[in-house]
């Protein structure tokens, strides 16, 4: 029954708001001269993938509505079908009486 099941709580996103970009520029010094020295000594380098290149690649919360798509309001839409019924109505008699 589903007026008694209680809700899971979101899962904590821990978003970082402030970087330390010198640190990281730095971290990827570090690899990247590790991966280097890996090559010289002919071994095959550790593949790390780079996480802020699959940011944002994949969808997510699809059963969401999206945001940004506009509505249409409900007196165009039955504005709409009145329109619609006329023409048919004129389409199928071949005048516009009632």
């Amino acid at each position: 029954m589903a007026l008694f099941t209680t809700r899971q709580p979101r899962r904590f996103r821990g978003v970082h708001i402030y970087t330390d970009e010198r640190k990281e520029k730095l971290e990827r010094l570090v690899a990247e001269a590790k991966r280097e020295e890996q090559i010289q000594r002919g071994e095959t380098p550790e593949y790390t993938p780079d996480i802020e290149s699959y940011r944002g690649k994949f969808a997510k919360n699809l059963h969401r509505a999206d945001p940004d798509r506009k509505r249409l309001h409900p007196g165009i839409a039955i504005a709409l079908i009145v329109v619609l019924l006329i023409i048919w109505h004129y389409l199928l008699t071949g005048s516009f009486r009632f």
